[in-house]
């Protein structure tokens, strides 16, 4: 059986509302971005975070509330002793300030948030040891902690200078043991 995709985020409701659009714009700089779909998908896991909370708040039982309260404390949204009143005040920045690509800014990697966009899709950036790709990656505290950047060497300009004038009289050798 073939697995239908769905869509990972929910759109906004209206089509017009200026003042939604402006702090759309003013997260997809701020953060460097693609699109404003990045902020959906931020804003759609919030959206069931606090969904999650709500049923463990009516419900007086214990064993609904720690998983959530670990998950959010484990993504680094909340502290250890945080609550559920703590994961309904969380806001769309609070996610994506735990994606990979602002990571990677914050710990200095890359100048700006594009560059550091653009450091995690080439593949520069390594999780845990494992390659991570995906910019709007979730981290976790532990894997905060292990981020590593392996850029790949530079060429040196005056060996590929050589390399190209070996080809070039290699090539005018050749064109030489042609004539004769």
């Amino acid at each position: 059986m073939v697995k239908k995709l769905t869509k990972q985020y929910e759109t906004p409701f209206e089509a017009w509302d200026s003042e939604r659009i402006e702090k759309e714009a003013e997260l997809v700089e701020e953060f460097g971005l693609r699109n404003k779909r990045e902020v959906y998908k931020a804003e759609s896991e919030l959206r069931g975070l606090r969904r999650q909370a709500r049923k463990a708040a009516a419900s007086e039982d214990e064993e609904q509330r720690k998983p959530l309260l670990d998950k959010a404390h484990k993504l680094g949204l909340i502290k250890a002793d945080g609550e559920i009143v703590d994961i309904l005040s969380l806001e769309t920045r609070d996610i994506l300030n735990r994606r990979l690509q602002t990571a990677v800014e914050r710990k200095g990697y890359a100048d700006t948030p594009l560059e550091a966009r653009q450091r995690v899709v080439h593949g520069h950036i390594y999780v845990n040891g494992e390659r991570v790709n995906v910019p709007g990656y979730l981290l976790t505290q532990e894997e905060e902690k292990n981020i590593e950047v392996k850029m790949p060497e530079p060429e040196d300009d005056n060996e590929a200078e050589q390399e190209a004038e070996e080809a070039s009289e290699e090539v005018e050798e050749d064109k030489e043991g042609d004539d004769e």
